[in-house]
């Protein structure tokens, strides 16, 4: 049965604009459009469930009497995921482009098809409506008149046009009122229910009446403005038209060209076949809409749409006739007994209501459709026995009053129930972001797309805590959800920076996939591998070209420095007088070996050092020319090279010679500035005072730790991203080990990240000669966003030398526009003061049997204590995150997990099995194609391949042998494979039959 435009339309009680945020009716009601986005909190499940109680106390003021009714739907469809990724990926590329990088192969094809099949977006709106009968029928007449008369006034004539002010006068108040009360019951806040819900202007709703009736004629920009003035003054037509400058009807901007009803009630609407059931009978026991959404199939399209209204006696006739016919039907006195317990219920304060439930589904043909409508029906009974049947008589109404806030109600059954019995029914299950887009997504646990833009302003920090034990997903989310997700945050005009303190492999393999996309700019990243020796030596002294002194944050590093050289093994703090003497003797190695104090003693230069023969070359001409004296000090020399020369990149090789090492120290030590002061320091109980402590720890020190008492040999050119791997310097147990992991931490982290704490204020302090080349490098500096990774930091021990370090940056970080993440797998590692004052995100990836340690350091509600049970490692959807965001606009609680492409899982695998096989593979293709490869014939992993491999009879000498055998058997298969494709694939580009190529 065919149906025209305009009789289509009548079915519509929504008529024109009223205002920015609202619509009218005929009768002069009123509807507002809100976007629902989801929950900010975690509620716990249960027989007493939380979120209906809170649901519950939100909504009784709009039930009590007439005059209000809500109207809420949520939809999901996979379809919908391809332009959601679609738009994530492209605004990635974009900015991938921008900083120089080449995704080819990255972003596009198999990898984004992929991350496409994660996830399921949801549309979630509510409606709520003022109707008439909210005044007394004295009231709403006296408002009709006086609005009729208005329009009369206007000279505004009567079409299909919408009209302006159609709203009862008495009721825009009331609306307003009621909008507003209903967005602070249901919204963010300590009390309130944690629903994030945006009120939308006319413009936006319209446009989603549009995506939710025709989706593939959607919201067409070119199509229906509501937001234009009723009267455009001053622009006056251009052409006579008997409908005048009008603009035309709600429904005509919203409904698709055409619907009809055809076999089997389906309603074929724009390039869509739709079948809608409604609830006929409630549930046998008590239910939650969230086990209902938990278990529809990810595959199937469905919406759900809610009408709840106050109950204003009606169906008093079905009453009686039920009471009547008692004698005849058992069910009827079932009936009458329920509908008494709801009255009564009702006068004790749990206002009565009327509830229409109706459900949706469709498909690209009628067949597709009916078989969703059975399979969607058959999940449903499912729920707590509820029982739908299809809408018969007029689907097309039906289909209508699912979208809220175009009909007041449907032609389905209408169901009586107390409110807090209806709070069951409220589609309310699925969480929100506190971001509406970011450089990340994430999955929430239904399949929502949920984007995570760290580093926002909606923060007041950008610390992360990450809680993650041995093979729980961290390494994904390091290098993607936060790593690769900083590189491409949308807005910077180069590659911002970063410094990965890594203890193992992931970090390496990310770096490694960095430069793959950087192409011939691979240069800006770097990754080594540290090791305790000279030819990897970093000189903590090192200061900014020029500068005699170091700046103050440097001298703060220097001092934690030492006191962590002057802890004893085993101890969390520096021996007594320790720290007290750090300062004083900072500062005299720098008079004592600068240029600029009458009573110091700069270092001479010593031809031939490891790697200067240009400059040794230079200086030699420059003595032959008298431009420098017989034997200069290298400080001379680096003045001469800076300055006269503007060899600058000279003049930084040769500072290294002429700074203080860690050996110099033990002689300043013994002099008389120093000693005398600290001999007898921290005496009561030791055999030995600070000053000769001082010197026996830094004679160790200088012994146990070569990679600090030489000048600087680890040389990060022109890098502005680094992963150190830090697993060699930090392995072993015990006091020692301890020590040493505390000392190299945080030396790598200033070998790392010590040029980022300068502000340019401190360009006060550097010689005025170097100003010039230091100002524009330090505001650039200044002004890029950075990132610092410290994984495995609980092999710190919790060295207190370490937390003050860490402690300051996270302090100081955001002035110097630093980002900070700890990752450890100790709950005792994050201090909770820091914790609850400097990190605004916290990921938490595993659990601990006990876990009530991690509830207390997080201060985790029983919602969130109950999800840590759910943190069970990488799935189908990746790794399972408790995630915690603090924001300015409160706490945001997500349970979410964090899918990745295979491919881009292979570049930074920590498996040493997956590793190997990658390396065979690289070793024939580019590494692109490598992952490419590995993902397709092993999809996140290889290891159970191999292991089966080994278990065949390998006869080899070891198990790293075996490993090794295993892979080139497996490689060398995937090789043949690979080969054979590529022939038959360029044989059937030649012209060549399938059959003749094989």
């Amino acid at each position: 049965m065919g149906l025209l435009m305009p009789t289509l339309a009548e079915h519509l009680a929504v008529h024109s604009v009223q205002d920015d945020t609202s619509f009218a009716t005929g009768d002069g009601a009123l509807v507002s459009l809100f976007r629902v986005e989801g929950l900010i909190r975690l509620y716990a499940r249960g027989d007493d469930s939380e979120l209906m109680e809170r649901i519950y106390r939100a909504l009784p003021a709009f039930f009590l009497t007439p005059g209000h009714r809500l109207q809420w739907t949520v939809a999901r469809d996979p379809a919908w995921a391809h332009p959601v990724v679609e738009r994530q990926f492209s605004g990635l590329e974009r900015q991938a482009r921008r900083i120089g990088m080449d995704t080819e192969g990255f972003t596009d094809g198999p990898p984004k098809d992929r991350f496409q099949g994660h996830f399921l977006p949801e549309r979630a709106y509510l409606a709520l409506w003022t109707d008439p009968n909210i005044l007394t029928p004295h009231d709403a007449q006296l408002e009709k008149q006086a609005r009729n008369r208005k329009l009369e006034k206007a000279q505004v004539a009567w079409g299909p046009w919408q009209v302006p002010g159609l709203a009862l006068g008495g009721l825009i108040p009331t609306h307003t009122a009621a909008c507003e009360a209903l967005l602070a019951a249901l919204g963010v806040g300590p009390q309130r229910l944690g629903l994030r819900i945006v009120p939308m202007n006319t413009r936006e709703a319209m446009l989603a009446w549009r995506e939710m009736l025709d989706p593939d004629r959607g919201a067409d920009p070119q199509q229906g403005d509501a937001l234009a003035t009723i009267y455009d003054a001053g622009h006056p037509p251009l052409m006579a038209d008997p409908f005048g400058p009008h603009i035309p009807q709600v429904a005509a901007q919203v409904l698709p060209p055409y619907a009809r009803v055809g076999l089997g009630e389906t309603i074929q609407a724009g390039g869509y076949y739709v079948r809608m059931l409604a609830m006929t009978l409630g549930p046998s026991h008590p239910v939650d809409f969230r086990d209902l959404y938990d278990h529809l199939p990810a595959d199937l399209p469905m919406r759900y749409t809610l009408h709840l209204a106050p109950w204003s006696g009606g169906g008093r006739l079905k009453t009686l006739a039920a009471a009547i016919l008692t004698w005849s039907n058992g069910a009827n006195r079932l009936i009458n007994a329920a509908r008494r317990d709801v009255l009564a219920r009702s006068q004790a304060g749990d206002p009565a209501c009327s509830m229409q439930i109706m459900f949706s589904t469709w498909g690209k043909t009628p067949e597709e459709a009916g078989e969703r409508a059975r399979r969607l029906a058959q999940r449903i009974g499912s729920w707590g026995g509820v029982m739908v049947e299809d809408v018969f008589g007029d689907p097309l109404a039906a289909w209508l009053a699912s979208i809220p806030g175009l009909m007041t109600q449907g032609p389905v059954r209408t169901h009586l129930l107390n409110l807090s019995d209806a709070c069951a029914f409220f589609p309310v299950a699925s969480q929100a972001s506190p971001w509406s887009e970011g450089p990340c997504l994430v999955r929430g646990p239904q399949g929502q797309p949920l984007p995570i833009a760290i580093g926002s302003s909606l923060q007041k920090n950008f610390n992360i805590a990450i809680f993650a034990a041995t093979r729980s997903g961290k390494s994904v989310l390091l290098a993607l959800l936060l790593l690769l997700a900083h590189l491409l945050e949308p807005g910077r005009a180069r590659l911002p920076r970063f410094a990965f303190l890594d203890v193992g492999y992931g970090g390496m393999g990310l770096a490694s996939l960095i430069r793959e996309l950087l192409g011939p700019r691979d240069y800006l990243v770097q990754s080594q591998r540290l090791r305790n020796d000279e030819a990897h030596a970093i000189n903590p002294f090192d200061t900014l070209l020029g500068m005699r002194e170091p700046l103050p944050l440097h001298r703060a590093f220097l001092l934690d420095l030492l006191a962590m050289v002057g802890t004893p093994m085993g101890q969390k703090d520096p021996a007594p007088g320790i720290y007290e003497m750090a300062g004083p003797l900072v500062d005299l190695a720098y008079r004592r070996f600068s240029d600029h104090n009458r009573l110091g003693t700069p270092k001479e230069w010593e031809p031939e050092r490891e790697g200067m023969a240009e400059v040794d070359r230079m200086v030699q001409n420059a003595i032959t020319r008298t431009a420098l004296p017989r034997r200069p000090s290298w400080w001379a020399i680096v003045d001469w090279l800076a300055l006269e020369q503007r060899r600058t990149d000279l003049a930084i090789s040769a500072q290294r010679y002429a700074m203080p090492l860690l050996q110099d120290l033990i002689g300043l030590v013994r002099d008389d500035e120093i000693y005398a002061l600290y001999k007898e320091a921290g005496l009561a109980g030791m055999r030995e005072g600070a000053a000769d402590l001082m010197a026996r720890f830094l004679t160790e020190a200088t012994r146990d730790y070569p990679i600090l008492n030489a000048p600087t040999a680890f040389n990060l050119g022109a890098a502005r991203g680094t992963v150190l791997d830090l697993a060699e310097v930090t392995a072993g147990t015990g006091p020692d080990a301890e020590k040493r992991t505390s000392i190299l931490y945080l030396t790598a982290r200033w070998a790392l990240t010590g040029s980022w704490y300068v502000h340019p204020d401190d360009l006060a302090q550097t010689p005025d000669a170097y100003r010039a080349f230091h100002e524009e490098r330090i505001r650039e500096t200044w002004e890029d966003p950075k990132f610092v990774i410290y994984d495995e930091f609980h092999r710190t021990g919790g060295a207190r030398a370490v937390r003050r370090v860490v402690d300051r940056d996270a302090r100081e970080g955001g002035k110097f526009n630093v980002r900070l993440a700890l990752s450890s797998q100790s709950v005792l590692d994050f201090d909770g003061e820091f914790i609850d004052e400097h990190v605004a995100t916290r990921f938490i990836l595993s659990a601990p049997d006990d876990t009530s340690a991690l509830t207390a350091r997080f201060h985790l509600t029983a919602a969130e204590e109950q999800e840590l049970k759910r943190l069970t490692g990488p799935g189908p959807h990746g790794s399972p995150i408790l995630a915690l965001f603090d924001t300015r606009e409160g706490p945001y609680r997500l349970f979410c997990s964090d899918p990745v492409p295979l491919e881009w899982l292979w570049a930074f695998s920590t498996t040493s099995e997956d590793r190997a096989v990658l390396n065979r593979l690289q070793a024939h293709m580019t590494p692109g194609e490598a992952r490419s490869v590995a993902a397709a014939r092993f999809g996140a992993s290889a290891k159970n391949l191999l292991e089966r491999i080994a278990r065949q009879g390998l006869r080899v000498n070891s198990a790293d042998e075996v490993e090794g055998v295993a892979a080139d058997r497996l490689v060398k298969e995937v090789l043949e494979t690979w080969n054979r494709d590529w022939v038959l694939n360029a044989l059937r580009t030649l012209g060549y039959r399938a059959e003749d190529a094989a």
